[in-house]
Order: C-alpha cells, then sequence, then structure tokens
C-alpha cells in the first residue's frame, strides 16, 4: 500500500476508536470517520498468533483494501481490527468480507452481491 494511503498516527488511531463508526464480520471490524483523504490503519491484537502470523494476516488485509481502494466512493480514515479466528482463514475469504464490508456501509461502488 503507498504511503499516502497509510495512517500512521496513534492519535488517528484512536480519534477512530473513539468517533468513529463500526461495520463488523466474524474475521474483521472495520471502524470508519469521514475525512479530507483516504487512509487505512491496521491493528492485528497479539491475539491473534505469534509475529510470523500477525505479518501474514496485515499483508493479505493490505492487499485486500489495496485492490479496492479505487472503487471506495467517498473520503474516510478506516482501521480494519483482525478478529481471532481471522488466521486460519484464507486470502480470498478476507478479500470478499472486507469488500462485503464496505458494500455495506456503501462506500464502494461495483459490488454484485450485498448480504
Amino acid at each position: 500500500m503507498r504511503r499516502e494511503y497509510r495512517l500512521t498516527n496513534n492519535a488517528s488511531f484512536n480519534y477512530i476508536y473513539k468517533k468513529g463508526e463500526l461495520i463488523s464480520s466474524q474475521i474483521v471490524n472495520i471502524m470508519y470517520v469521514r475525512a479530507t483523504s483516504v487512509k487505512v490503519g491496521i491493528s492485528v491484537s497479539k491475539k491473534i498468533g505469534n509475529s510470523v502470523t500477525r505479518s501474514l494476516v496485515k499483508r493479505r488485509i493490505k492487499e485486500s483494501f489495496r485492490l479496492l481502494i479505487p472503487q471506495l466512493t467517498g473520503k474516510y480514515n478506516y482501521v480494519l481490527v483482525a478478529r481471532p479466528g481471522i488466521e486460519k482463514t484464507d486470502y480470498t475469504h478476507i478479500a470478499g468480507e472486507i469488500k462485503r464490508l464496505l458494500g455495506k456501509a456503501r462506500h464502494i461502488s461495483n459490488v454484485e452481491s450485498i448480504s
């Protein structure tokens, strides 16, 4: 993911946690707040596994979201929080879940089916 899309400041994470809206599934939560540009932060707890596992989960989430950035309709800051169980899930399921949640929040165009 390009640097311009990264959310790196701890205060930004805390602001989204406090003021943001939440949409969730069994493997990932997405918190978002309206902003001037699209930025994304990813949070993976130590409950998920060791550092290798957490890094793998982060890479899968980053790539899934990166491919969806051109389809985003508004400007929001996002924090994606991995939930326990995501470490056993494959990339295609993670990508599908993120796309479904963004479609449910009406932040993405070209969603085939929203359940």
